[in-house]
């Protein structure tokens, strides 16, 4: 039997109240800190090229930044630049041809940072006689809508490089997930999809016609959020650099966040099992994040502007380096 002394007893209390002393001055710290950490809204698609804003979601990156970050998933660019033009959002993940058609109806936002580069690919059968661009006269294509990325790369590049426009086919509207089961039962011929679905279809026995640069992703922000909140602003580059870092150095673990974000199932290919990260990984080894922009990146960036103009998207030509604000890029 353990007995204590009434010295003993004085030391126990004193101690406990020493630990419960420190235990509610943690307290209140963490929700003073709690209470002055700002709150950013930030907005993505669903599409692989936005992975550093899954990232940094799942992995808290930019709560490590001081910043409360309120992530929102949307089905497609438009949706997402109504909400930021709007004021529902501060920041967005989204590509340069939805902002350029935001930008030159006059919504106040600019771009801040890239997000990176990747490929589209317009995916078919095995056995279809879709074998090039060219072949898609007269075939249902399968795209996300008009206004969106995937518009642009349709009707702005693919078509026109294969002397068609969308008169030569019936484009049909729906979102990304879905194009596959809808080649395989016969809906479509053909569908332009992002990554991870090419990666999905192209392991389960469909082909790749055509590989295509993905849209030019890149970070945006609501110009009286970056006015008012330019320390918020800061934090956020951080966490954004962190998730980009975090996906680079560290590809096996982001594709097993990435696989479970995406809900990517096991898929069985040529004998063999890929278990969800490992489809994911064969996915992320085919884009390439960075922050930073190059010459090259805003002569294509123009080329897309242009392209809007073209599709009449957009009323008179647009300037695409008007829209950038590099201040936040060290």
């Amino acid at each position: 039997m353990i007995t204590f002394t009434k010295k003993k007893l004085l030391a126990i209390a004193a101690a406990a109240f020493m630990i419960s002393g420190c235990s509610s001055n943690e307290g209140a710290n963490q929700a003073t800190a709690d209470q002055t950490q700002e709150t950013v809204r930030i907005g993505y698609p669903n599409i692989l090229s936005v992975a550093p804003a899954i990232i940094a979601e799942k992995q808290k990156l930019m709560e490590e930044q001081g910043i409360k970050a309120e992530f929102y998933q949307f089905a497609n660019g438009p949706d997402l630049n109504k909400a930021l033009s709007s004021g529902k959002l501060d920041i967005a993940y989204t590509g340069i041809p939805v902002v350029v058609n935001w930008a030159a109806k006059g919504a106040d936002i600019s771009v801040i940072a890239k997000v990176g580069d990747g490929e589209f690919g317009l995916i078919s059968k095995e056995d279809s006689s879709i074998t090039q661009a060219s072949d898609l006269k007269s075939k249902k294509i399968g795209f996300l809508g008009r206004g969106t990325g995937s518009d642009i790369l349709v009707r702005g590049f693919m078509l026109p490089e294969a002397q068609l426009d969308e008169t030569s086919v019936s484009l049909m509207e729906m979102k990304m997930p879905n194009m596959e089961s809808a080649i395989t039962k016969g809906t479509i011929d053909a569908a332009l999809l992002g990554e991870p679905f090419v990666t999905f279809a192209e392991l389960r026995g469909l082909k790749v016609v055509q590989k295509i640069p993905d849209p030019a992703v890149v970070v945006v922000a609501h110009n009286e959020f970056v006015k008012e909140h330019g320390d918020a602003v800061e934090k956020f580059m951080q966490g954004h650099q962190a998730s980009i870092d975090y996906i680079n150095e560290k590809p096996t673990e982001a594709a097993a966040v990435l696989a479970e974000a995406f809900k990517v199932p096991e898929i069985e290919a040529d004998g063999k099992t890929w278990t969800p990260a490992e489809v994911m990984e064969q996915a992320l080894a085919k884009q390439k994040y960075e922050a930073g922009f190059s010459d090259d990146d805003f002569s294509f960036y123009q080329q897309i502007a242009d392209a809007n103009y073209q599709l009449k998207l957009i009323d008179k030509p647009f300037e695409i380096k008007s829209v950038f604000n590099l201040k936040w890029m060290k």
